[in-house]
């Protein structure tokens, strides 16, 4: 079944790369600032060695693309976020930390984030994806007070839609598991088999006239910014490009098409579908708000 999603420059599909920068902030949730460096480098290894090599391989394949940064990383990395924006790339928020706090605490959480961000690029913050994959049902309604555009956690599309909320319309930017490289490499798949994988989502998603959402992560460990993953990255590039006419977009550009075309489709605030289920829900983990 196809989309009938009306993609910008009357193209069938679109192409989201994003990136998870996630570097010291994923390390720190299971260790402590004064061992970073020593077992637990890895998100260090994204920016120092990694952050070059996958910016040169967007800029040969013109690929533009949205990075999600935590006020964490974007304070330790100010001049690693400016290299970004340089090279034409949106960066967008994940939130201050990659510790979500409770519910009462959560707008201040977010302003930080974003705050941390801009101040790094010096550009305003658009998008945000949970680092976490959790909502409260409080989160939409932040984003659009703190003068966001779109959210991109969801993951229950296969185009962008937008909510409609009594404070105002957001567009809904989803991604897909398939898509992500942490999946693979988190599993030790070999890179010929995620890059398979990829190819056997991405042909799929082509006939279906969908949103091709790829997902990398910064990472030494599970992200792509190894040497061998950036050349199996570089020839899923140039395959998507032999393969299609679809264009590369950042989130922001995406987020502003589904914000201003009529014929998107738009929906109410999801927590009130399935408020009186969480309500009498016992909170287990990721079960019961994860939004997927």
């Amino acid at each position: 079944m196809k989309t009938n999603f009306p993609w910008p420059e009357g193209a069938s599909n679109a192409v989201a790369v994003t990136v998870n920068f996630d570097a010291e902030s994923y390390d720190l949730l299971s260790t402590t600032p004064d061992r970073l460096y020593g077992r637990f480098s890895y998100g260090r290894y994204g920016v120092r060695a990694g952050l070059p090599r996958l910016l040169d391989v967007l800029a040969k394949n013109e690929v533009r693309s949205t990075f999600f940064v935590t006020g964490v990383d974007a304070q330790r990395h100010a001049n690693a976020l400016q290299r970004i924006s340089e090279a034409g790339h949106e960066v967008a928020s994940r939130g201050a930390s990659m510790k979500r706090p409770d519910a009462a605490q959560e707008l201040t959480w977010l302003r930080d984030g974003i705050d941390a961000v801009s101040q790094a690029t010096g550009k305003p913050v658009l998008g945000y994806r949970s680092p976490d994959n959790e909502l409260t049902p409080r989160t939409l309604y932040h984003l659009l007070e703190l003068g966001l555009i779109y959210d991109s956690t969801f993951q229950d599309d296969d185009a962008p839609y937008r909510f409609a909320l009594s404070a105002g319309k957001l567009a809904e930017i989803p991604i897909s598991f398939a898509l992500g490289d942490a999946q693979g490499f988190s599993a030790r798949h070999s890179h010929q088999r995620v890059l398979q994988i990829w190819r056997d989502e991405t042909e799929a998603l082509l006939a279906a006239d969908a949103l091709i959402p790829l997902t990398l992560h910064l990472r030494g460990d599970f992200g792509s910014s190894r040497a061998a993953r950036i050349a199996m990255l570089d020839t899923y590039f140039q395959t998507l490009r032999a393969r299609s006419n679809a264009p590369f977009v950042t989130c922001a550009d995406l987020a502003r098409w589904t914000l201003e075309t009529v014929e998107v489709p738009e929906e109410g605030d999801p927590y009130e579908v399935h408020a009186d289920t969480l309500a009498n829900t016992v909170y287990r983990g990721d079960l019961a708000v994860k939004p997927i």
